[in-house]
């Protein structure tokens, strides 16, 4: 696959499972890699694996935050890799990680980096402003 591909890819992640939340899609793009799929780090500290573990993973983030978006600011691709520049917001709705729904709107930046296999994905390393959600949803205190 070429890196546009690649990137093509990643974008239909953040644009179609995320925002708009197409289990569908999750079966396209992560099927054949399903028993190794993992996201490492993220908003959620340990995500459960494999392909079962993803879908619970994005169905707790849409449940939580039905208006979940996911902005794609900038990408790079090299080889097998996508690095995606990102911003994520949302209003919380529903229970997240036990912290009952708060009306409370999120906006958040982060990088992602895809691992990609034949047009699939297969692991996905996260760095999100974890912090700032939470602040932002009131349950740390923002500092003065």
């Amino acid at each position: 696959m070429s890196t546009e591909q690649n990137k093509a890819i990643v974008r239909r992640w953040f644009d179609e499972v995320l925002s708009q939340g197409k289990a569908d899609t999750i079966d396209e793009i992560c099927v054949r890699c399903a028993p190794s799929f993992v996201v490492i780090r993220g908003v959620v500290e340990n995500p459960p694996g494999g392909l079962e573990g993803v879908k619970e993973l994005v169905n707790m983030l849409r449940s939580a935050f039905p208006d979940l978006n996911a902005t794609i600011e900038d990408q790079i691709a090299e080889d097998d890799k996508v690095v995606s520049r990102m911003t994520m917001r949302g209003t919380q709705r529903g229970e997240f990680m036990g912290i009952p729904p708060s009306g409370k709107q999120f906006e958040i930046s982060g990088i992602s980096v895809w691992l990609l296999h034949d047009g699939q994905l297969v692991q996905e390393w996260v760095s999100w402003d974890s912090l700032g959600m939470m602040q932002q949803l009131g349950v740390i205190p923002a500092q003065a």
